[in-house]
């Protein structure tokens, strides 16, 4: 039958009355509930992962909505990131480390008021958060956790040798001939991984040298780089070749095969030896990083979350950040992070819960002197760019395995030179 405009103007009012007086009751359209989507590493310390899971959890279960976690290897977040990107759709939160905001600054939601009312609180982050998370006048990520770059050694292979844990990279060198001789040697990636990264940052600062100097002209080029450069080729003399070739999981399996005796990592290789028990846990120590001709410094790898803009959840997603920053959820996070995760915070660094743990104390005032890849100069894109591409452990690599220091440095000069740096 047909259907007059007069006669459905007739039956919606019937509808009108008969809905406001209850006679008809007329079904409410269903509303979904809210996503939301985290995008993460995958921490080598697994109940790291599982304290982001429970907050996200707890907050969505509060909010009438769902929490979904993704938990990928490090390396695949950078290339996740741009797919995501170039379709404008995936993660509401993703984990964007050290100077990845500077790459990505154009897709993310600013973060000030987050950030504003976290500091509010509890005080403002360390300085080597807000170079992380901090671009171009505007919080893009909000600082999460700190991963320390430490020494790591067995204590007893040490003395076997009769050798005090190295304080210096000289006392490095000096202790790793004995340690190769007695089949226990030194194992420090010279090899395009974030723990060579790591390492070799560190180790050029310690000499006096760097990528840049304080204004981000090109400085690779120097007499201290020099130096740095030969002391790496004597170190790798006593290291087993395999570490041209290691990732990020080398170190940790070469100390917990009971074969290497003395590496540069975050406390997992300990961590690990004591959950699962192992008969050398106990010999499995900390120190604090090596210093070279100018000093001791320390590198850290911070990881913080950001908001993209075509997430359809930004104000959830801003309460679920500013939610990870109640005492309790840092209690958690803190507690089950084990030493492996530190916190970016003054504030809950005071006595973090892992301080009991004597093996875990080198970790302590370890975040106030820390610095990202881009030190001495501000944080920028160059140098996230230089980070991914390995520039400073291949200058390293083809200087050990045979490369003059000029060819090497030659090399660093032009990769850098062909990512952005100059020397004016």
């Amino acid at each position: 039958m047909r259907i007059t405009r007069r006669k459905f103007i007739r039956a919606a009012g019937g509808i009108g009355v008969a809905a406001t007086t209850g006679l008809l009751r007329m079904p409410r359209p269903a509303v979904a509930a809210a996503t939301i989507r985290l995008l993460s590493h995958s921490s080598y310390n697994e109940d790291s992962d599982k304290a982001v899971a429970k907050i996200g959890e707890a907050f969505a279960t509060k909010h009438n909505a769902t929490f979904a976690g993704e938990f990928i290897d490090q390396p695949e977040v950078a290339a996740k990131l741009t797919a995501e990107e170039q379709a404008q759709a995936g993660h509401d939160i993703v984990d964007l480390q050290d100077n990845l905001p500077t790459i990505h600054k154009n897709f993310l939601v600013p973060l000030d008021d987050v950030v504003a009312e976290i500091e509010k609180e509890f005080g403002a982050f360390y300085p080597v958060a807000k170079d992380s998370g901090y671009v171009e006048g505007h919080w893009l990520s909000l600082p999460w956790l700190g991963n320390s770059e430490l020494a790591v050694y067995r204590s007893d292979y040490f003395a076997q040798v009769g050798e005090p844990v190295p304080s210096t990279w000289n006392d490095v060198l000096r202790a790793a001939p004995k340690l190769k001789k007695i089949g226990h040697p030194v194992g420090i990636a010279i090899s395009q991984t974030e723990d060579s990264n790591a390492a070799l940052y560190p180790l050029l600062w310690a000499f006096g040298a760097g990528v840049t100097d304080t204004q981000g002209r090109l400085s690779i080029d120097s007499p201290a780089t020099n130096a740095a450069l030969d002391a790496v080729r004597a170190l790798a003399a006593q290291m087993d070749s395999a570490v041209y070739s290691w990732d990020d999981s080398s170190n940790n399996k070469d100390i917990l095969s009971g074969h290497g005796a003395y590496t540069i990592n975050a406390p997992s290789i300990y961590l690990k030896a004591k959950r699962d028990k192992m008969a050398f846990a106990g010999a499995v120590r900390h120190a604090q990083p090596p210093a070279g001709p100018h000093g001791r410094f320390f590198y850290v790898d911070i990881h913080g979350w950001g908001i993209m803009k075509f997430s359809p959840n930004i104000g959830l997603a801003k309460q679920l950040l500013h939610s990870m920053y109640s005492a309790e959820s840092q209690k958690l996070f803190l507690t089950l992070g084990q030493g492996y995760d530190m916190p970016v915070l003054p504030r809950f660094d005071a006595n973090p819960p892992y301080a009991a743990d004597p093996q875990l104390r080198p970790e302590l005032n370890y975040m106030p002197h820390a610095h990202l890849a881009a030190y001495p100069a501000a944080p920028d894109a160059r140098a996230e760019k230089a980070y991914q591409t390995f520039i400073i452990p291949n200058m390293f690599a083809r200087a050990a395995q045979g490369a003059s220091n000029k060819d090497a440095i030659a090399f660093a000069v032009k990769a850098l030179t062909d990512i952005g740096y100059s020397a004016k």
